[in-house]
């Protein structure tokens, strides 16, 4: 079974995916997919051709931090980024599926920011699980444990799909305000669910 799990920034979306990996689930991060999708050659192509030459160094490999500044300068250039590198994303968690089957039952956990916005066009998800917390919570769990400031905080936010949203398209809801211990009893009833649903 594949297993989709997202939720806005400070959410807590990791921690519930390590929980899921601890009991037994493989885990894979769809942004570190990302990050290796933007050294396939076509997709650096496409890139140049949308951002220009600058987003390569001094020695002609891809600067992701000037890509990245380029890129969130806007929704327009925002989502250029994600034209460009989510099909190859998409063919290579498409990919880590089918190799999941080949090798038999099990729970492939993917842990994705951006896992909703684009909708489910592969057909990738069998379930998907949205991690939800207060906004005032997210906010200091992320400036605590990016050591950004708030005014950066409010501005990932403002380009993330929001929490309410999210839920509509969720089997799962886990909302994570209280203590680690109340996550993991929302998470493991979560995962209850999800291996009952799997037998059957």
């Amino acid at each position: 079974m594949t297993v989709g799990v997202t939720g806005g920034i400070g959410s807590g979306k990791s921690t519930v995916c390590g929980l899921f990996e601890r009991w037994g689930a493989r885990r894979v991060d769809a942004d570190e997919v990302g990050h290796s999708a933007l050294q396939d050659p076509n997709v650096q192509s496409k890139l140049i051709d949308a951002f220009g030459e600058g987003i390569l160094s001094g020695d002609g490999t891809l600067n992701r931090k000037e890509l990245a500044r380029l890129a969130f300068a806007s929704n327009v250039s925002r989502a250029w980024l994600t034209d460009v590198v989510w099909p190859e994303v998409g063919r290579r968690l498409r990919s880590m599926v089918a190799d999941m089957g080949k090798i038999g039952s099990g729970f492939l956990v993917i842990e994705a920011s951006v896992l909703l916005e684009k909708g489910d066009p592969e057909g990738i998800y069998e379930s998907i699980v949205v991690v939800t917390a207060r906004e005032d919570i997210r906010i200091k769990r992320a400036m605590e444990r990016l050591g950004i400031s708030e005014l950066d905080v409010r501005s990932r936010m403002e380009h993330q799909m929001s929490e309410a949203e999210k839920a509509k398209f969720a089997d799962y809801v886990i909302v994570n305000d209280g203590s680690l211990k109340t996550l993991e009893c929302q998470a493991r009833s979560v995962w209850g669910s999800l291996n009952k649903g799997k037998k059957e």
